[in-house]
């Protein structure tokens, strides 16, 4: 896995992500039953007439992890944002090191990127032949992903970077200070190809709300903070 390093490989704990991107929908239940504020882009509570499907957007990676907290307290389950370790195995699978979710050659009609000429997000799971291995839509383009990973405290200097090693907490500390930004992955729909690969690894600061991300949950066997 990764990019900017030699490839090598990582043991992981079973989990289970969501096939897709939290949509707009999902996440106006979460703000409607928390009162936790709306993404700036919506009409107050109300959210975008016609974009119910899509993928919620201008959320921060601290929207996101309360989003998690919440569904974690509603449904009793270990309930978090993927590592991005995590998020890669569940968009290139583990057997090879394919380039996208479906291969290793480009192809616009098989996702929401640059080239592919929407202009904007899309339904979620619309691209049906852009599944990954184990199924999951979505994870080239459309919207950039929050992970539950540090990058570090500068964007052009990742102190966190490769490889990767999962028995490293402190990577994965919810609690590190808001200085320390968190990785992305995936691309969006305003991207081009190369940052669609499953490889290409980006960052924002955890409080700041990024018009091109979103984010999808996933499933511990373990309890969560």
């Amino acid at each position: 896995m990764g990019e900017g390093s030699e490839a090598h490989r990582v043991s992981l704990p079973a989990y289970a992500i969501a096939r897709v991107p939290i949509s707009n929908a999902q996440y106006a239940l979460f703000t409607q039953a928390s009162r936790h504020p709306p993404p700036k882009y919506w009409q107050g509570p109300r959210l975008p007439r016609g974009k119910e499907s899509h993928p919620v957007v201008d959320v921060s990676w601290q929207d996101a992890l309360a989003y998690c907290r919440w569904l974690a307290a509603v449904t009793g389950k270990a309930v978090t944002l993927p590592s991005e370790a995590e998020w890669e195995k569940a968009a290139r699978g583990a057997s090879d090191a394919r380039a996208y979710p479906w291969g290793d050659a480009f192809d616009a009609a098989r996702c929401n990127a640059a080239e592919s000429g929407f202009g904007d997000t899309t339904p979620v799971g619309i691209f049906a032949s852009g599944a990954s291995p184990y199924g999951c839509l979505d994870m080239a383009g459309n919207v950039w992903e929050w992970t539950r990973s540090l990058w570090g405290k500068d964007w052009d200097k990742p102190e966190f970077g490769y490889p990767y090693d999962p028995s490293d907490v402190q990577r994965e500390n919810l609690d590190a200070p808001d200085e320390v930004w968190r990785v992305v992955r995936g691309g969006s729909w305003s991207g081009r190809r190369d940052l669609a690969r499953c490889a290409v690894r980006d960052c924002g600061r955890p409080s700041y709300w990024l018009g091109y991300s979103g984010f999808r949950v996933l499933l511990r066997r373990s309890p969560v903070s």
